[in-house]
């Protein structure tokens, strides 16, 4: 019988793929089901976690250590336990290969120039050196539970010979095929990208190897725009359901309904019009829902779907759930290993409102920073009482933020964040998942609302007093039930409410709830909690030496929070406290404290209160949003003193000041009961 080599096009998100009789793979664009901080983050290993090293700088022509697979997994068919990895971006799994080219070539190819057995995730002449802001490394780690682990090998921050980087990686599927992602580089490379057999006779690389442009050139780590190449064994079935993600609450009040969600990827090549949907939870009866009337395209397309019968837990209890799929387009399913996942969640007895943090990267000399602040602020502003805020003054661009501090820097690498304004929102990189990400002038009420609903398994309360230059916050932090979870980690940061003296470059004159000094440190207290038993906690710092204010963010000349600080008003100072979860990063609950002068009031931003300009010289307008306009407004200067007190009955007053000295004060606004202050600097 003749042999033929067949040759399909799949349409999908970007281009076309190819058909081998060994394997077949599919292109794609964007990764499904990826969370910053679990399951798969390309850049894990910054944070020195829960990675195993497996090649470091220096390193060029050269191959790491064997490498052990995590479960069982086979290549071309034959099980393969063992692996070498390459500086040049394939791994083999002939571990006693010597042959390591920087010049790739096509694929399939049996001559001594090309490795055998191996994967090319990208086949170029990198090398691991030292420099830049990330260090060049390879490293693996494993995620998931058996049968469903995910084994990865991450070439992270790969130097070209021209002083590029890229990043990329393989993802073994226990059991199952393996893909290739492209997750972001510095500069237009070309290389091969594929697969070559044991004594390279059969293979497939990706189009145009070995001058196949790398396929993911941003550098704001988009999740969306990653390139991915899902390789599996030909030939390609004509249904093929891959169950991908589980969209689950990890914890849900007993009593309530959960939403049983997630994602499937439609790998068949034939549309998928329908399939069987089932769940089942600690084992017990199987709930199954039939989809039809679907249109998901073949050979790649995505459907999210959600069950029709949600599930409700009248315990408290942890619970396994198990999700599949079957009978798609009524008809046998190609591949069976790919449409099962299981999940967990905590069924709780009760919850608690939430107040969503907002922490975000910014600084002074950061153009895009400005309109960031100005979006999370028309966001927050709509938001009222829903919300606490601290805002990190970073180094860069350029020279930086003059109030930048190691602290800040610590909480910028355990985000493992890159650019400014990045916002993280309780917690979390990627509210925005698959179009920017953490990029704060993304911002909506939308994903405000949605963070804002998760609700919440502990209160937290928080005292705050000062004297001089010394503060004490102390409270305590009530669980809903008892937890088990060893990476919960109470932190406060004391900030100041409005700065000015760091203004810069980017045209911001103002600059709030900025962060001065994170107690004890920005590592956090470690808690652990027994059923409904407070946890106390308190903290007390003495701000030493004298304010000083550094020129600019670089190393050279920051604030040494050892010797001297940049508090610019003490009296302006208040604290957040907020309970994380170190583990996945996700906060729990936050709570904010006022200043010594505003104790009991309401939310500094409540009433719409906005006093421009500011700087004033003789005068400044006084507006809020309160219908109710009958008030009274105070004038307060830092000594505590009150230098002008006046009834108003318009929502946009006039207030006359000058009779005042020049210098900063507090402007006390009470209408019908609520209180709101803002900053006022004085200059002529």
């Amino acid at each position: 019988m003749k042999k033929q080599l067949l040759a399909l096009a799949f349409i999908l998100t970007l281009g076309g793929s190819l058909f081998s009789q060994n394997y077949y793979f599919l292109k794609s664009k964007g990764l499904v089901g990826t969370t910053n901080g679990t399951n798969y983050d390309y850049k894990k290993a910054v944070r020195g976690s829960g990675t195993t090293s497996v090649l470091a700088l220096p390193a060029d022509q050269s191959f790491s250590a064997v490498q052990t697979l995590p479960f069982a997994w086979s290549f071309f068919g034959t099980a393969v336990t063992q692996y070498i990895v390459s500086d040049n971006g394939f791994l083999t799994f002939n571990t006693s290969e010597t042959v390591n080219p920087g010049t790739p070539t096509t694929l399939p190819n049996a001559t001594a120039a090309a490795p055998k057995n191996a994967i090319f995730a990208f086949w170029y002449n990198f090398k691991l050196a030292s420099g830049g802001g990330i260090v060049d490394q390879v490293f693996s780690f494993t995620y998931g539970t058996a049968p469903n682990r995910i084994h990865v090998v991450q070439w992270l921050s790969c130097t070209t010979p021209s002083g590029g980087l890229a990043s990329f990686a393989i993802r073994f599927y226990e059991g199952k095929s393996f893909d290739i992602v492209h997750n972001q580089a510095s500069a237009v490379i070309s290389g091969t990208v594929g697969v070559n057999n044991a004594d390279g006779t059969a293979g497939i690389a990706v189009a145009g190897a070995p001058a196949t442009a790398f396929d993911a050139t941003p550098t704001d780590d988009a999740y969306s725009t990653m390139g991915v190449w899902t390789f599996k064994p030909a030939p390609q079935p004509a249904n093929d359901i891959e169950l991908n993600k589980l969209d689950l609450q990890k914890y849900v009040s007993k009593n309530t309904s959960m939403p049983v969600k997630g994602t499937i990827t439609n790998w068949g090549s034939q549309v998928l019009s329908s399939f069987k949907l089932h769940y089942s939870v600690d084992n017990g009866a199987t709930v199954t829902m039939q989809l039809s009337g679907l249109n998901v395209a073949a050979s790649g397309g995505v459907y999210n779907f959600t069950h029709n019968v949600p599930y409700v837990g009248t315990a408290a209890a942890n619970s396994t759930i198990k999700v599949w799929t079957s009978l798609p387009n009524a008809g046998v399913d190609g591949d069976t290993t790919n449409n099962e996942m299981s999940g967990s969640f905590t069924i709780v007895n009760a919850t608690v409102p939430r107040k969503v943090l907002h922490e975000m990267f910014t600084s002074s000399t950061c153009p895009p920073c400005k309109a960031g602040n100005e979006v999370l602020n028309s966001v927050l502003g709509v938001k009222l009482g829903g919300w606490n805020c601290i805002k990190y003054q970073v180094n860069f661009p350029g020279t930086g933020d003059p109030y930048y501090t190691l602290e800040n820097g610590a909480r910028f690498s355990f985000y493992t964040a890159n650019f400014a304004p990045w916002l993280v929102v309780d917690g979390g990189s990627l509210w925005n998942a698959g179009s920017g990400g953490a990029n704060a002038q993304l911002y909506t009420e939308g994903y405000f609302d949605n963070a804002a609903a998760i609700a919440s398994l502990a209160s937290i309360t928080a005292n705050y007093t000062r004297t001089g230059n010394t503060v004490t916050v102390s409270g305590a932090v009530t669980p809903v039930q008892a937890f088990t979870n060893t990476g919960l980690k109470l932190r406060i940061s004391i900030i100041e409410r409005q700065t000015i003296n760091n203004a810069k470059t980017n045209g911001e004159i103002s600059f709030d709830n900025v962060n001065k000094k994170m107690l004890p440190n920005a590592g956090g207290i470690a808690v652990s909690f027994a059923a409904g038993t407070p946890v106390t906690y308190s903290q007390t710092y003495t701000f030493p030496g004298a304010y000083r204010l550094p020129p600019d963010g670089q190393a050279s000349s920051i604030i040494d929070l050892a010797t001297e600080h940049s508090v610019e008003e003490f009296g302006y100072l208040s604290a957040i406290v907020f309970l994380q979860d170190d583990q996945d990063r996700t906060i729990w609950q936050s709570v904010a404290t006022g200043p010594v002068w505003a104790l009991g009031a309401s939310e500094l931003s409540d009433l719409g209160l906005s006093i421009y300009p500011n700087p004033a010289a003789g005068s400044f307008n006084l507006t809020f949003t309160e219908t109710d306009v009958n008030g009274t407004v105070s004038i307060v200067d830092l000594n505590g003193r009150e230098v002008l007190n006046q009834k108003i009955n318009s929502s946009n007053s006039s207030i006359n000041c000058d009779q005042l000295k020049d210098g900063l004060y507090f402007v006390n606004l009470n209408v019908n009961g609520k209180t709101a202050v803002k900053k006022l600097n004085i200059i002529r």
